[in-house]
């Protein structure tokens, strides 16, 4: 089967817990145009009192320009992120990049002193709400989706026949 055709990126460049969605962008898109539009989510006016300040600490990121960050790619192996990143070529298209249509990249930041790349931090976000009832525990009263439609017969005590049976003479 031949490979599939990319029409549109979905990006999410994330950086701390927070996350910005790039969507609708063509193949053709280089990534120095990422990075740009990267700066303008982070500088814009809704970015400043869009973090809820009960939920997580506003991340302290000291970009001015599109020079003082890079964009990152997380290396994979067998589907899994391995903690390492490849620095995006912001000369390259995004179909030359190799990103796929709905890809995760990450915000590296420079030192703004020395220049040099400063560790991505990122944290994932939780798989299970805390706040939410015990997953296994509303599976339980609910049923599970396995045995959605199979029923099982009730457990019957075993009765003395002559008891349960009416005798005739």
């Amino acid at each position: 089967m031949p490979p599939r055709i990319v029409k549109a990126h979905h990006l999410l460049v994330k950086t701390h817990k927070l996350s910005i969605m790039l969507s609708s962008l063509p193949p053709t898109t280089t990534v120095a145009e990422i990075k740009a539009d990267t700066l303008s989510a982070l500088k814009s006016d809704v970015a400043d009192d869009a973090l809820d300040p009960f939920a997580m600490d506003p991340p302290q990121l000291n970009i001015d320009t599109v020079d003082d960050f890079e964009l990152c790619r997380a290396k994979r192996e067998r589907g899994r992120p391995t903690g390492e990143y490849d620095l995006l070529v912001p000369t390259k298209t995004l179909r030359d990049s190799g990103l796929l249509g709905w890809e995760a990249i990450f915000l590296q930041a420079r030192d703004k002193e020395t220049g040099d790349l400063l560790p991505i931090t990122y944290t994932l976000p939780p798989v299970i709400d805390d706040t939410e009832e015990n997953p296994s525990r509303a599976s339980e009263t609910t049923g599970s989706s396995s045995n959605k439609g199979k029923r099982k017969a009730q457990e019957v005590e075993d009765e003395d026949p002559s008891k349960s049976a009416p005798q005739t003479a």
